[in-house]
């Protein structure tokens, strides 16, 4: 690929299906697993390979994981564990709002709730033949589990799609960040008002309950972490949800025998999450002195990108890394991060997604594909397909 490379912008560039996996090859391969490269028309490295992507998850003072957070949307969230640079201050509030998402009440939603949301939005599509699967589930499932576990109104679930958006393009339109903000929160506030004085079987309940060293969280700390949901884990999770579909139905019969022997669905999951993961380029900055990392000189305040899609591909840990290979072993896949940003919410990522196929499978188990082109994964930072439209 040579020059071209230079011409490459991560944010800009759409990169559709195979194009981004060709380019991070070709990255690796030609210049190394850390290489000059632009981010939004700004000058930014990438980091393309397995072994140097895990030392950099790890490397906390070359590579501080709360800057990017601080940078981009925590304006339109409030403050989290997840810009949190202080480690005393990450650690105790993530001790404090993390277990809420391993609670028995997460637990119960699980086994029964996720089933019947699912089956709920697949009668959602009516009659019709032909159905798009991102419109009619994909784009709503996650919202509407975040929602639903929370114990928010149901007569709000249409809004917090766009909400979530709206907060992640808070540096590009802050006044709507804003407005998403300040309506999640009216939305939020009462809900957590009334388990203050009413605990329910739901997971503000159990943040409102969560004390570590006599220290609990504020309204405001519940109202930031629960809007930080929406944003990260619904829109991830659609994305994942939306590159699972693809894989399974561009493969020319792997929907039908996968119909037949549902055992495989967990590895279907893992190998989807692994082969074409929704933050294929993780933007990180660098610190605020000058570091050298794999022998690249990188400015301070640098973009560097974590080329996930990059890592999980790697030859160098997975055996012809670009087949999609249900019952390999995922492992070392690198998806959901390492270090101590890495994601909270990867168990119930999970469940949604095996859950949600298994109904699918069950209710629509012939499934043809109608467009290929709209349904083939795009951009790099949260990457999902536009439309899956299919005949049942």
């Amino acid at each position: 690929m040579g020059t071209a490379l230079d011409s490459i912008d991560f944010a800009l560039d759409e990169m559709p299906g195979e194009e981004l996996h060709d380019v991070l090859r070709a990255y690796r391969e030609e210049r190394g697993p850390v290489a000059a490269t632009h981010f939004l028309g700004l000058p930014a490295f990438v980091i393309s390979s397995h072994e140097a992507l895990l030392d950099a998850f790890r490397d906390v003072e070359r590579f501080p994981p709360h800057l990017m957070y601080e940078l981009s949307f925590e304006g339109a969230v409030g403050r989290s564990f997840i810009s949190m640079g202080d480690a005393k201050e990450h650690l105790v509030y993530r001790k404090l709002a993390t277990p809420a998402f391993r609670s028995r009440a997460l637990q119960r939603f699980e086994a029964e709730g996720l089933a019947p949301l699912a089956s709920e939005l697949v009668d959602d599509l009516g009659d019709d033949a032909e159905v798009d699967l991102v419109e009619g589930f994909s784009a709503r499932l996650p919202y509407l589990v975040i929602s639903r576990m929370l114990g928010l109104p149901r007569e709000r679930e249409s809004e917090f799609h766009g909400w979530a958006k709206a907060q992640l393009a808070f540096r590009d339109d802050p006044v709507a960040a804003e407005k998403a903000k300040a309506e999640l929160t009216n939305c939020l506030a009462p809900v957590v008002e009334a388990r203050r004085s009413e605990p329910r079987d739901d997971v503000i309940s159990e943040l409102v309950a969560a004390e570590v060293d006599g220290r609990s969280l504020s309204d405001e700390e519940i109202h930031s972490h629960v809007r930080l949901l929406f944003p990260t884990g619904g829109e991830t999770t659609y994305g994942s949800l939306g590159n699972l579909l693809f894989a399974l139905l561009c493969h020319e019969g792997e929907w039908e025998r996968l119909a037949r022997d549902p055992s495989r669905i967990d590895a279907a999951v893992e190998e989807a999450l692994r082969g074409e993961t929704p933050i294929a380029v993780l933007p990180r900055r660098s610190g605020s002195q000058p570091a050298r990392f794999r022998g690249v000189d990188i400015p301070a305040d640098s973009w560097v990108l974590f080329a996930i899609a990059g890592a999980n591909r790697d030859p160098a840990v997975f055996d012809d890394p670009d087949s999609f290979r249900i019952g390999r072993d995922t492992s070392d896949a690198l998806t959901f991060g390492r270090g101590v940003k890495s994601c909270p919410g990867l168990h119930l990522a999970r469940r949604s997604m095996a859950t949600s196929l298994r109904v699918l499978l069950e209710r629509m188990p012939q499934l043809e594909l109608l467009d290929g082109e709209a349904a083939i994964p795009r951009r790099s930072v949260l990457r999902s397909p536009a439309a899956l439209r299919v005949r049942r």
